[in-house]
């Protein structure tokens, strides 16, 4: 698989669910759905606005830019981070909805999934130099 192939792939995993928070979170923020769990309304927006930055970061994946690359890094640290207040809020009995820790820890593994794939791919370009 080519070095561009990869990027590709990655580029659409970082796209498609940034796209699909966008929609998902857009259409609660304006009240166009309700939920039938609890939503904590940062966790809604936090989704919406790292949503837009997949966006940007998928593009510059897909044109192989490294400022694309670094911006996975800080999603995928962003998502952890997240991932990690709400599975404790969870835990310490705090009104956090069962599904929205399941969907940040679906987040941060897909982007260590995209962080990973161009780390591999970044160390074998490093290899070709």
């Amino acid at each position: 698989m080519t070095q561009q192939t990869k990027h590709r792939l990655v580029a659409v995993l970082a796209i498609v669910p940034g796209l699909l928070s966008i929609k998902e979170g857009g259409s609660v923020l304006l009240g166009l759905s309700t939920p039938s769990y609890r939503v904590l309304s940062w966790l809604v927006v936090y989704n919406v606005v790292l949503g837009f930055v997949s966006l940007i970061a998928g593009t510059g994946i897909w044109r192989q830019r490294t400022w694309g690359s670094i911006l996975a890094a800080i999603i995928l640290l962003c998502h952890g981070l997240v991932f990690l207040t709400v599975f404790f809020l969870f835990m310490f009995r705090e009104p956090v909805a069962p599904i929205s820790v399941m969907a940040m820890m679906a987040r941060t593994a897909l982007w260590l999934v995209i962080y990973l794939v161009l780390r591999g791919a970044g160390d074998a370009k490093a290899g070709n130099a």
